[in-house]
């Protein structure tokens, strides 16, 4: 299923090489600032953490129609083809089957699996699953994004800390620059 992608546009995949199902694993973040930021919602789930008090002590925002629990789910649905026709109608399937690759399911899917790899991968990580909320963040720390430290190793909050020590300690497969938008 990711070999239709690769051979349809290589340099979209151009980073893939002899272990694709790995090497895609980056694959969302790597066309999220290159015309794919379509898809940013779903790389969080922000289940509320409330630290100090109750929930009515702060301003806890409105739940968000598109996150990671059900980009998953819908990708899931789509690709396995259980659990009937549903995801038909989520965001998720029409934007890449009508704006990405109409008339084309094979790239979709490629597409699609790329994205539940990723997705599989970001609610492993902590931060991508949480907002804490207490006097410090009476808004929430947005996943530990609006965590301060000091500035060391190009990190400077604890979100991308957590993230920088996976890629460290990962052999760093290194990020595409795409010299295009996808």
């Amino acid at each position: 299923m990711l070999q239709s992608l690769r051979d349809y546009d290589p340099v979209l995949t151009a980073h893939e090489d002899q272990h694709a199902f790995v090497e895609c694993s980056t694959f969302a973040d790597d066309i999220k600032y290159h015309g794919g930021a379509w898809q940013s919602d779903y790389h969080f789930v922000d289940i509320i953490y409330v630290d100090e008090g109750t929930e009515a002590d702060w301003n806890i925002p409105n739940p968000k129609t598109r996150y990671l629990t059900l980009g998953i789910q819908n990708i899931a649905d789509w690709l396995s083809g259980k659990n009937g026709t549903a995801y038909q109608t989520s965001y998720m399937y029409t934007y890449i089957n009508n704006n990405l690759y109409p008339g084309r399911p094979d790239l979709a899917e490629s597409y699609a699996l790329r994205l539940l790899i990723h997705f599989i991968g970001d609610i492993s990580q902590p931060f991508h699953c949480e907002s804490r909320f207490n006097s410090s963040y009476p808004d929430g720390d947005a996943g530990a994004n609006a965590f301060p430290l000091p500035y060391h190793y190009t990190v400077d909050e604890l979100h991308a800390l957590f993230d920088k020590v996976l890629y460290v300690e990962r052999n760093n497969i290194p990020r595409v620059s795409f010299p295009f938008s996808c």
